[in-house]
């Protein structure tokens, strides 16, 4: 049996088919989806997820996108913090440089295993941008409503990509999600930048 961490830190998958990575990142077992050996993850629609977001909006206002947004951020810290904790007990010292190819990785995992969206990212020194074309949140919110939403809607997985790059560059990040598809823009794009000293 293939060791889906070893994979995903040694090998450049993101040309990989989406049956290639499910077959090696997902298990499944008794009625559960098992994400590299570890994690349960599940499906579901995105009008139900973003419908989740207009009635937070609707009951707690414009707090609701720092709510999901944060505790997106703070999942994805997780997961790149014990991404990094790992390969640095099993390999020793994480560079940038395979730190990015490891958070291109798993951009690809979201992008194939999970059907997010089409994802194409651009990382390097300066900057990280990362464009999703038929994004999972942004898709939902046009399902649900007629009219362009008034801010970005892909609370999650932005969220989730921030905290993500901030575990495993082992780096303070700034983002911003600059386009969105429910806003009527062509893709959905995320910039991520290193915090000035002192944020």
């Amino acid at each position: 049996m293939v060791d889906p961490f070893e994979v995903l830190v040694s090998e450049d998958i993101t040309n990989w088919t989406r049956e290639e990575i499910v077959n090696v990142f997902l298990r499944y077992e008794n009625g559960k989806v098992i994400f590299i050996e570890k994690a349960h993850v599940a499906a579901m629609y995105n009008t139900f997820l973003v419908g989740l977001y207009l009635d937070l909006m609707r009951i707690v206002g414009v707090a609701a996108k720092g709510l999901i947004l944060n505790a997106a951020r703070n999942g994805g810290l997780r997961a790149g913090k014990a991404i990094r904790k790992r390969y640095q007990k099993e390999k020793g010292e994480l560079t940038r440089d395979k730190a990015c190819k490891i958070a291109k990785n798993m951009l690809a995992i979201w992008a194939k295993g999970f059907a997010w969206g089409n994802i194409d990212a651009d990382v390097n020194c300066e900057e990280i941008k990362v464009r999703i074309f038929d994004s999972f949140e942004g898709d939902g919110y046009r399902r649900l409503r007629r009219e362009p939403a008034k801010q970005p809607m892909c609370w999650m997985i932005f969220g989730y990509m921030w905290g993500l790059f901030e575990g495993i560059l082992d780096k303070k990040l700034e983002g911003e999600e600059v386009e969105c598809i429910a806003m009527g823009n062509e893709h959905c794009t995320f910039v991520f930048r290193a915090a000035e000293a002192g944020e």
